[in-house]
C-alpha cells in the first residue's frame, strides 16, 4: 500500500514537469532573435577604448606605438630582455600570431610588465596590440 501513493506522487510530479517544460518551449519559440545594435569595438578584453573597427596592421598602427614607447629599451643600443622592436621581423621573433598568450600580448596587457610604459591611453594601446596580434594575426601592412 505504501508504494501506491509514492507512485501516484511520482506520476503527478512528472506531469507537472512535462507541462512546465512544454510551456517553456512554447514561450521560447515566441522570442525572435535580433541583430546586435552595438557594432562598435568593446575593447575586449581590456575595456572600452578609442579604437575604431578598422583592420590593424604593424606599419600603420603598431610600429608608431612601439617606436614611441618601447624602442628606447628594446632598440638599437639596448635590447632589454633580449627582445627588439627595431623591425617587424624583430617584433615577431618568438610570437605566435592569433595567440593571446604570445609574450607581446601578455607583457603589454594591463598588469603586464610593459603596460606601465605606454605614454598615451594605455588601455587603447594595449587593446590595439591585442587586436593586432590576435584578431588580425599580426598583419604587417594593410
Amino acid at each position: 500500500m505504501e508504494s501506491r501513493p509514492a507512485a501516484a506522487r511520482l506520476l503527478r510530479s512528472w506531469k507537472v514537469w512535462t507541462v512546465a517544460l512544454s510551456m517553456a518551449f512554447a514561450v521560447s519559440g515566441c522570442v525572435q532573435g535580433q541583430r546586435a545594435s552595438d557594432t562598435g569595438d568593446p575593447g575586449f578584453p581590456f575595456g572600452p577604448s578609442a579604437i575604431s573597427t578598422q583592420t590593424l596592421a604593424y606599419v600603420q598602427d603598431i610600429k608608431p606605438i612601439l617606436d614611441r614607447d618601447c624602442l628606447s629599451c628594446h632598440g638599437v643600443r639596448d635590447v632589454a630582455g633580449n627582445y627588439s622592436v627595431r623591425s617587424y621581423a624583430d617584433v615577431m621573433s618568438g610570437q605566435r600570431p592569433g595567440d593571446a598568450s604570445s609574450s607581446l600580448v601578455v607583457d603589454c596587457s594591463p598588469g603586464g610588465s610593459m603596460y606601465r610604459y605606454f605614454t598615451g591611453d594605455a588601455v587603447t594601446e594595449a587593446t590595439m596590440v591585442f587586436r593586432w596580434m590576435v584578431y588580425y594575426n599580426a598583419l604587417e601592412n594593410r
